[in-house]
């Protein structure tokens, strides 16, 4: 998914954006942005280097971040970075315009996916099916609220964002729930004939 940028007239993606953000909270280095980017659950991003690196070439050609520095040992210096003024500019921008309706239908869930073509399944393969992703539906949610509870930001703000990833989970494990009660139902309804 792309947005436009605020200047130049380019087009930036939320891993561009969400790579601005994260220089201009504090860091500065590729190193410390792939350490974040892999620490942020629920993005649908790369955290590869050469990702992170392309990003930070580009944003620089753009004028929205500068060398700051080097640091480190000789032929292991870490290249640090900064906002510009118009880098700050688009950051602000981005997080202030409305979201467009793209951005918040993009609901994309492998389970639901998957749900559109149980029916090549026999009905007592369905059944279990689902009873498996329900399973393991409720231990990701428990896994989640655990690992979340341990990650804490202790930034409010950054924590209820990441309350959201809960939020999701538990909205698809109740719609699996509801799933099942489907599948239960078309099997009691249409039995399959003994073979």
């Amino acid at each position: 998914m792309r947005d436009t940028v605020m200047g130049r007239g380019g087009v930036f993606s939320e891993l561009e954006y969400l790579v601005l953000a994260l220089i201009g909270g504090g860091k500065t280095s590729g190193y410390a942005i792939r350490k974040e980017l892999n620490r942020t659950k629920g993005g649908r991003w790369s955290a590869e280097s050469g990702s992170v690196y392309r990003v930070l070439r580009r944003l620089e050609l753009a004028g929205f971040v500068e060398e700051s520095g080097r640091v480190g040992v000789k032929n292991r210096e870490r290249t640090e970075y900064r906002l510009t003024g118009e880098g700050n500019e688009s950051l602000d921008s981005w997080l202030s315009t409305q979201p467009s309706r793209e951005e918040f239908a993009f609901l994309v869930d492998p389970m639901r996916t998957r749900s559109y073509f149980l029916g090549r399944l026999s009905l007592e393969e369905r059944v279990e099916v689902v009873e498996r992703w329900l399973a393991q539906s409720e231990t990701f949610c428990q896994g989640l609220e655990k690992e979340l509870a341990e990650t804490a930001f202790g930034d409010r703000i950054k924590d209820a964002g990441y309350a959201n990833l809960i939020f999701l989970a538990r909205a698809r494990h109740e719609w699996l729930k509801t799933l099942q009660t489907v599948v239960a139902m078309e099997s009691e309804k249409y039995p399959e004939p003994n073979e």
